[in-house]
């Protein structure tokens, strides 16, 4: 090979290199122009950064409850047994302040220690605060809890767990609730109560209480705290014979789908 084509060859290589080198060049400029400077794509990076970090931020609690309104029986103050006893204080409405209105809600414990114990809002114009019975004054109720915020709350709380009260469909009416029948344990209807206490017909809670544990409550007005706690001693007194002559769930289940 001559010299002349020599070095021909070698200026054809170093034009050939410096063209690609330029267009590896040109190249990197483009792709970094479009990233530093488009305005879409740095609007698009700052949105899901903002994104980001609002996903990542947990949700506030209020009284134990998320922005989704289910209620964390973790944040209660006392543990939520499997066996709760329920218990209200209502006022008068309507005309004579005949018709019930929910002013006090307590639930307790399977030990007595108290979950919940609320004053409720008015929905309705009082007329007869019972205050005698009923132990509610004005003041009481006037900032008390929603009547929504509360009910589903106690709806939360008493899902799935036997519930034991006095008198239980006329608590549940008020809150404008249901619970199954066979999670639920009134003292006033279960027959062996009565007859050990020796009463006739449906017996109060006051004389059942008085006759089975010795206790003289309701003395005056009530307190939805202590009905609840005695209405739960009462239960576990007769929890054994109670449970085992309770009739299995899905027979239960059967018939209220039939009524």
């Amino acid at each position: 090979m001559s010299k002349k084509q020599e070095e021909k060859g070698m200026y054809v290589e170093y034009v050939s290199r410096a063209a690609n080198n330029f267009v590896y060049c040109n190249t990197f400029l483009c792709v970094y122009s479009l990233i530093c400077f488009s305005s879409d794509f740095i609007d698009i990076l700052q949105k899901l950064t903002k994104l980001s970090l609002k996903e990542s931020k947990p949700q506030s609690r209020r009284n134990g409850q998320s922005k989704s309104g289910k209620l964390s029986l973790h944040s209660l103050p006392v543990e939520v047994t499997n066996r709760i006893a329920l218990d209200c204080e209502m006022v008068g409405i309507g005309p004579g302040g005949k018709e019930h209105m929910l002013a006090r809600v307590s639930i307790v414990n399977e030990r007595g220690e108290i979950i919940i114990d609320q004053y409720v809002q008015p929905q309705e114009p009082v007329t007869d605060y019972r205050t005698e019975i009923s132990g509610i004054l004005p003041e009481h109720i006037t900032h008390g809890v929603d009547f929504k915020t509360i009910r589903e709350q106690v709806r939360q709380i008493i899902h799935s767990k036997i519930l034991v009260g006095h008198a239980l469909k006329n608590d549940l009416l008020v809150l404008n609730l249901r619970h199954p029948k066979y999670n639920t344990r009134d003292t006033s209807r279960f027959r062996p109560i009565a007859k050990k206490a020796g009463a006739f017909g449906t017996p109060s809670l006051k004389s059942i209480a008085y006759a089975l544990l010795g206790e003289d409550i309701q003395d005056g007005s009530h307190d939805s705290v202590e009905d609840a706690r005695a209405a739960m001693k009462i239960y576990m007194l007769f929890e054994k014979e109670w449970e085992k002559n309770a009739m299995p769930a899905w027979v239960l289940q059967f018939d209220e789908a039939q009524d």
